[in-house]
């Protein structure tokens, strides 16, 4: 497509470089970057239009409050609602499911009552349910997949019922790409009388959205994976619901009258909208719905379908690679796993090429249970990644695989698992401090963290029992504890992902042999800014490192309590 390189060229973070490479960008389904006509937008707001709106007997307010009621009208028209009172802003497409599960089920259901979900569900559309049932007594009742990752289209039909009172599911599934016949599903709910939400996060930038025409009650969607700012979402609800509707949030702007003695709500759509909104995220996402809305959006779609095919094509032919699920209807969101590395080594070692793709649960804990896996590495295409991108990937992914399975130290007993380990031994933090600080690239350190965490004996099955495990790590990590005669603390510790062995060398070089007072005092964040870890961490391998640190400080905080 001619105009796709001069698309492209209108997304500035595109044209960066990544850890010495250029960036291929692969986490479009947790949020898109933004063209220069979005950035323009705030900036601008920001420079001449700032002041609040609705309510100032000023210029700059009347101009800000027309922007901002001229933003609505164009999300109105872009997903074809009736009229703009039926779109109202929220931060994004968890707080207005929250704000529907609270307003509107909250009020209507009772014991007994049901809730129909699917297995495909992010958590933002399961939680505000769970929350909402255990308010009520209502029961949430689960639509089932097939092997293929499609809804179970037979069992979704089958759980409709006369108890069934709202229907809330996905257009798009976030971790597999499943496209969801919404518009037939929606006509069986509404036959067994029930109300559909549809969680569109996914589906806006991708689909062109006719609420209308698929007859849904309420539909949302966030602006940050729309080429628009973070922080600003929109719901779509039936003007009849939405008047029927208590407000969620009580404040400013929701309101005509306040006194004492009561307070008078605000008409549609602002009974819903408490407080200052976010404005300038308004204006920018009216600003990318006309940047795509002036594009040929089918070609857009046929190019991601055309990148998603290169990209299952080449991928296919590598050693260990595992497609997960290959649904009948799907976006262009690929989630695989290489059956020789755990996903987290997997992200990162993209990563360290300039890739970046999502690796985890994709907050989809529920559909990864169902799929007995835990996690997966996500590729996700928009229309302004180019095949170049997927080449690069693929390529990437067979440089990985030929790397083989990771050699890791010999299985040990339990009781030599501590006393093979050299950390603390021969290894303490000032070795560590040592060999990384003089190391140039952060490349180089990664590679050396991962070889210290060969060093580390592997535990045994036996070894690996959930007392062991460490809560807060997205691979599997095990920690174990032993007390020498002059009461020093050794450790030993394990985790099915290279990365996090490599992180647990370094800790166990700083506690190991250390008494239990000397490891709460000890100082870890100056042990890793002199490190310099902390900044080169994402945030999943940040929350791994403190659970083991937590874990280790609370047994040392145990054994110094039993010392008074």
């Amino acid at each position: 497509m001619d105009q796709l390189g001069t698309i492209r060229k209108q997304f500035p973070a595109l044209h960066q470089t990544v850890n010495g490479h250029p960036l291929v960008y692969l986490d479009n389904a947790a949020t898109s970057q933004k063209p220069e006509a979005v950035i323009r937008a705030v900036e601008t707001f920001y420079r001449t239009q700032n002041a609040n709106v609705h309510r100032g007997a000023h210029q700059l307010s009347d101009q800000a409050t027309g922007a901002f009621e001229a933003a609505r009208s164009s999300v109105r028209r872009f997903i074809n609602a009736a009229s703009d009172e039926e779109i109202i802003w929220t931060r994004g497409t968890t707080e207005g499911i929250n704000l529907i599960a609270q307003s509107y089920a909250r009020p209507l259901l009772k014991a007994g009552d049901e809730i129909l979900l699917t297995e495909l569900e992010h958590h933002a559309n399961i939680v505000p349910w769970q929350v909402v049932a255990e308010q009520t007594g209502a029961k949430i009742r689960v639509v089932p997949i097939t092997e293929n990752g499609d809804l179970n289209l037979p069992e979704f039909s089958a759980l409709l019922s006369n108890k069934t009172r709202i229907v809330s599911l996905t257009h798009i599934s976030n971790a597999l790409g499943t496209i969801n016949p919404v518009a037939g599903l929606v006509r069986q709910a509404h036959e067994a009388g029930a109300v559909v939400v549809i969680d569109g996060a996914q589906a806006a930038p991708h689909l062109e959205i006719d609420v209308q025409r698929l007859g849904c009650d309420f539909y949302l969607f966030s602006g940050h994976k729309l080429f628009a700012p973070t922080g600003i979402g929109v719901l779509y609800g039936r003007k009849a619901l939405l008047e029927a509707m208590p407000p969620w949030q009580g404040g400013g702007e929701m309101i005509k009258k306040v006194s004492f003695s009561g307070t008078t709500y605000n008409k549609l759509p602002f009974k819903f909208e408490a407080g200052t909104p976010n404005i300038s995220g308004a204006l920018g996402l009216a600003e990318a719905i006309r940047f795509l809305s002036n594009l040929d959006r089918k070609a857009l779609a046929r190019h991601e379908r055309a990148l998603m095919s290169k990209a299952i094509e080449l991928c296919s032919s590598i050693p260990g690679f595992t497609r997960i699920s290959s649904p009948t209807a799907c976006a262009s969101i690929l989630s695989f796993q290489l059956n020789s590395h755990h996903q987290q080594d997997v992200g990162l070692m993209l990563d360290q090429q300039g890739i970046a793709v999502r690796t985890g649960h994709h907050c989809a804990m529920p559909l990864m249970e169902r799929l007995e896996l835990p996690g997966t590495v996500r590729a996700s295409f928009c229309f302004y990644n180019t095949f170049d991108d997927v080449e690069r990937f693929a390529k990437a992914l067979q440089q990985i695989a030929a790397g083989g399975t990771f050699s890791r130290a010999e299985t040990v007993s339990d009781q030599a698992v501590f006393d093979n380990s050299p950390f603390g031994r021969d290894i303490d933090d000032q070795e560590i401090l040592k060999r990384l600080t003089t190391m140039g690239s952060w490349n180089d350190r990664y590679r050396e963290i991962m070889l210290l965490g060969k060093k580390l004996p592997t535990f045994t099955a036996a070894m690996k029992t959930e007392q062991s495990r460490i809560s807060g790590c997205e691979s599997d990590a095990w920690l174990q504890v032993t007390r020498d005669k002059q009461g020093a603390l050794w450790f030993a510790a394990d985790s099915d992902a290279r990365i996090i062995r490599g992180l647990i060398a370094l800790v166990l070089a700083a506690f190991n042999g250390q008494q239990p007072a000397n490891i709460l005092s000890y100082d870890v964040e100056r042990y890793f800014t002199q490190l310099q870890l902390t900044r080169h961490l994402s945030p999943s391998r940040g929350n791994g490192l403190k659970a083991i640190i937590n874990a280790i400080k609370e047994i040392a905080r145990k054994q110094a309590g039993n010392e008074i």
